[in-house]
């Protein structure tokens, strides 16, 4: 990423923004953004020095933001990341509503075809953690999390440990259906505390 010039088309929360700008990464997208109809779209400029759009969950994506991501895809030939792919995430203990994948798969339709993983269930962030910390031990690394379909994969995926929590997308009734089963499996974090 050549950071004097390039910049990223971010679908994401405010959190991702700063990141990027912590980085040195310049970086635009974040927040509502005004409806444009069709004839909106024929006179719109593309910033050619956007090169990455990283699309995540977004309160505020509309067909807007859908039409401008696809515009630097498509014409910068932009790269298409993803931090996750949550199908859902939890926002009580009873509800849960659509994640990143609901962004990602609207892109992917219209592109045909689909974002690198750069977080869980891909191994590159496990890389960059034993690259910064040192290698570490399968016997000693435990993955902990409440998605099967990220946290327990990114465990299977890296070669350590999984420990499922029911506190959020995963529940009780989904174990028999896992094609795998995590080596641990637990209500809560709570679990792990012995009371005696």
């Amino acid at each position: 990423m050549n950071l004097d010039s390039e910049k990223v088309f971010l679908i994401a929360q405010d959190a991702f923004k700063q990141t990027l700008s912590d980085h040195g990464i310049e970086s635009f997208g974040i927040g509502p953004v005004a409806v444009k109809d069709s004839h909106d779209w024929t006179n719109f400029e593309t910033d050619k020095s956007v090169k990455y759009v990283i699309a995540s969950h977004d309160p505020y994506f509309n067909y807007t933001k859908l039409t401008e991501a696809y515009l630097y895809l498509q014409e910068n030939n932009a790269e298409f990341i993803a931090p996750d792919c949550d199908n859902l995430f939890s926002v009580s203990r009873t509800r849960r509503v659509p994640g990143s994948l609901s962004v990602q798969a609207a892109l992917s339709a219209v592109l045909e075809k689909k974002p690198k993983i750069m977080g869980k269930p891909d191994p590159f962030l496990f890389e960059l953690i034993q690259k910064e910390h040192g290698k570490l031990s399968p016997d000693t690394t435990v993955m902990i999390g409440d998605n099967y379909k990220t946290d327990m994969k990114f465990g299977f995926n890296c070669g350590i440990s999984t420990a499922l929590v029911f506190t959020g997308n995963s529940k009780p009734e989904h174990v028999p259906s896992f094609e795998r089963k995590p080596d641990f499996v637990m209500e809560g974090l709570g679990d792990i505390c012995d009371d005696e």
